[in-house]
């Protein structure tokens, strides 16, 4: 996982309610097997709001707009991420280039899984989501910073809002870290007690 610390890039407004994990990863894509770097998810992410029937670019889509393309972060709207506990979810936001989401509220696991995969959910109170808009769409492709180790969202304008996270979490944030890698931190040690382990019953490890 990538180390989070402070991002500034184009920020897209997304203002649409309860855009659920089923809608930022629809069902028939996740028979793809991911492989970051091989096959990802981009294509998938919110594959039926930027596409139509036909799989063509819906023109009208902010994130097929010229000024919105390649944003590195997404101001939502309420209940982003609602819905089913699919970790897909946050992969696609992550393989879409997303790093940061910006809202007033999130679904519980998903805000979980965007920090297991490297993303930040910063909520915000909905009167400042709704300025963010208003500044994101009075000048498209304006940029947000997020500064993580200050908890702080620097908007288009320079104002400073500072949002809430879980002092583990942003610790394993900034040092890049999900739980296969915290658990990689103590490997000394836990390589030290299977040795011991098995000198002590050498007949169970010999089983294994």
């Amino acid at each position: 996982m990538q180390p989070f610390t402070t991002l500034t890039a184009v920020a897209a407004p997304i203002d649409i309610a309860k855009i659920d994990t089923g809608v930022i990863l629809p069902g028939r894509f996740m028979r793809i097997r991911r492989i970051p770097g091989v096959a990802d998810y981009a294509n998938a992410f919110v594959h039926d709001l930027r596409f139509d029937e036909n799989d063509q670019p819906r023109a009208d889509f902010v994130l097929n707009l010229p000024a919105y393309r390649g944003a590195g972060i997404l101001v939502t709207g309420i209940d982003f991420g609602c819905g089913s506990s699919r970790e897909g979810a946050a992969c696609a936001v992550l393989d879409f280039g997303v790093r940061a989401l910006i809202g007033p509220g999130f679904g519980d696991v998903f805000a979980a899984n965007c920090l297991q995969n490297g993303i930040v959910p910063a909520v915000l109170p909905i009167e400042v989501v709704q300025d963010l808009w208003r500044q994101l769409k009075a000048t498209p492709g304006a940029q947000i910073t997020v500064d993580l180790a200050s908890q702080t969202v620097a908007a288009p304008d320079g104002t400073r809002h500072a949002f809430e996270i879980d002092a583990t979490r942003k610790e394993r944030l900034l040092k890049g870290l999900d739980d296969v890698g915290v658990t990689l931190e103590h490997l000394p040690q836990i390589e030290a007690f299977e040795d011991a382990y098995r000198e002590r019953m050498p007949w169970l490890a010999n089983k294994i």
